[in-house]
């Protein structure tokens, strides 16, 4: 039970607040233990007064209707916070999109126009059929079973479990308290055109206004079943008022149950005075949620605001950091091509003049000499090698690129006449769908093409026919479309561990001895379509073949 009323801090009302509710609950029943009373005193003309007719006449009216001026005044203060609530409630949902709120501040509008109805209808400001004595107390009673109703329908309905979605939420409400006002409006035609109205006062009896233990105990339910598991489901400090309520509705319907006898009575009054904090009181929670709301607001807006500093701080950060790597490129660029190039002459004359000795020690016949110049010259060579494709790779990322539209088939075109030579001596078989047209520069993507083709016909297996597919088609990857190009081929592959290591540059899975190459042309073709902003990567199985995949932005 403790566990079921239990509410975290964040949602709890203040103490001084729950405190002020029980005391006030509390005071008026002992301060009429101690003789007070809070009643409209009826007042009696003094016989042989020998003032005017008048004037006695007019100070007799005011004593008499003092009563209705206080039930009057209750009442609208009442209505008066139920309109409040209503208006705060509609507040808090612009805010929140919580629908339980304007729901809830609906039906306490509600029950707030009934005890309206109540106070015109005994004011006589509204046409009723019935004598005071009768219609009073039963609108009281009518009101009050009509407010514990409405609360616990209001409340209730999102105890179900059912979600409704924030686009519905609006309409929601409006349905809702179209029904609420319609049952409201029923109930009070009914007392004001019913000429015979039940009796609700018993003022000897033990049970001086039976009618009001139907509220009574709906209160009770409420406060002890449904407020608790609305705070339970929905926390808010909104909800913990709504459960706070309960105990002044529950001290109301005790003082007129079992206190009041006659109208505008000591009980009468304070059963008034306390209807009024059990509106006042949701009022409070709606006041304080909003202002929770808004401190939350807050609290994120400044965590926004900092974490967007600090964003902007780490961006100025990358920033000067992406524009060090950016020259640091551009140097290291600058270095490898003219380290290139100008390794290129002396390596020239070394080979110009290992050639010479080569020629020199041929007619000498020193086998011995002539391999080890043989070796040279190998080495000279591959080393030439190296470095005019190290002169390729630095040129990739200097040279600018101008993106235009790029016939893909014909690019292909291009690169299969230039290996035609292997493709005839391999017996290579290529089999090519249509292609897109792309924005791409088409020197450097027929270098991609190339390496790759190259490739395919350079690791075929021994004594298989290569077979090469070209396939196009549109892919999304990460929310953005692609043209995606696969080259598939049949031949010797390689373990998928070495998927990524393979566009590193120099990075080589077979040794020299056994396929020519640097290591080089891989790593070329990731650059190039990095350049494009698009990716390349690739599926393979050892003796099963390759498949290279090239993403092309749309």
């Amino acid at each position: 039970m403790i566990n079921f009323f239990y509410i975290e801090d964040e949602y709890r009302l203040p103490r001084a607040i729950v405190l002020a509710v029980v005391v006030i609950c509390i005071l008026p029943f002992l301060l009429q233990l101690m003789g007070a009373d809070f009643g409209n005193a009826i007042h009696v003309p003094a016989t042989g007064q020998a003032s005017s007719v008048a004037q006695v006449t007019t100070d007799d009216m005011f004593y008499q209707l003092s009563g209705g001026f206080t039930h009057a005044l209750l009442e609208w203060t009442a209505f008066s916070a139920a309109i409040f609530v209503v208006l705060l409630a509609f507040c808090h949902y612009s805010i929140t999109n919580d629908i339980t709120t304007p729901v809830i501040g609906v039906a306490l509008f509600c029950a707030g126009v009934m005890d309206a109805f109540h106070t015109l209808a005994a004011t006589r400001l509204i046409s009723a059929v019935a004598e005071n004595n009768d219609l009073i107390p039963f609108t009281w009673a009518l009101s009050r079973v009509f407010n514990a109703v409405i609360m616990i329908a209001g409340v209730g309905m999102f105890l179900s479990g059912r979600k409704i979605h924030p686009k519905n939420g609006f309409k929601f409400i409006i349905i809702t308290s179209l029904v609420f006002a319609f049952i409201g409006y029923l109930l009070i035609y009914f007392a004001a055109t019913s000429h015979d109205l039940p009796q609700t006062q018993f003022p000897h009896a033990i049970i001086r206004r039976p009618y009001d233990i139907v509220p009574l105990l709906l209160f009770l339910f409420a406060g002890l079943v449904v407020y608790p598991m609305f705070a339970k489901r929905y926390p808010s400090i909104f909800a913990t008022a709504l459960l706070l309520s309960a105990l002044p509705e529950v001290a109301v319907e005790l003082h007129m149950a079992f206190g009041s006898q006659r109208l505008f009575d000591s009980d009468f009054n304070i059963a008034h005075f306390l209807k009024i904090i059990a509106y006042v009181i949701p009022l409070v929670g709606l006041v304080l949620d909003y202002v929770q709301t808004y401190k939350i607001q807050i609290a994120h807006h400044e965590q926004l605001k900092a974490a967007h500093e600090k964003l902007n701080t780490k961006a100025c950060e990358l920033d000067r950091t992406n524009n060090r790597l950016i020259q640091s490129n551009a140097e290291l660029e600058k270095f490898a091509y003219i380290a290139s190039h100008d390794l290129q002459e002396p390596l020239r004359k070394i080979q110009a003049f290992g050639d010479r000795l080569h020629k020199r020690i041929a007619i000498v016949d020193d086998v011995k000499a002539i391999d080890y110049i043989d070796r040279m010259q190998k080495a000279s060579t591959r080393m030439r090698s190296l470095i005019d494709d190290l002169l390729k790779f630095s040129q990739v990322g200097s040279d600018d690129y101008t993106l235009k539209e790029t016939d893909l088939n014909e690019v292909l075109k291009s690169v299969i006449d230039d290996l035609h030579i292997s493709i005839d001596e391999k017996s290579a078989q290529i089999n090519i769908e249509q292609l897109p047209i792309i924005l791409g520069e088409s020197n450097k993507l027929y270098q991609v093409f190339l390496n790759i083709l190259s490739n395919s016909l350079k690791f075929a297996k021994e004594g298989e026919q290569p077979i090469i597919k070209i396939t196009s088609q549109q892919v999304i990857v990460e929310n953005k479309d692609y043209w995606q190009i696969k080259i598939t081929d049949n031949g010797i592959g390689f373990e998928q561990e070495y998927a990524i290591k393979i566009f590193e540059i120099f990075q080589r899975l077979h040794g020299r001895s056994q396929y020519q190459g640097t290591g080089i042309g891989l790593a070329i073709c990731k650059k190039i379509m990095e350049m494009h902003n698009g990716m390349i990567y690739v599926e393979a199985e050892l003796d099963k073949g390759a498949c290279f995949i090239l993403l092309f932005e749309l």
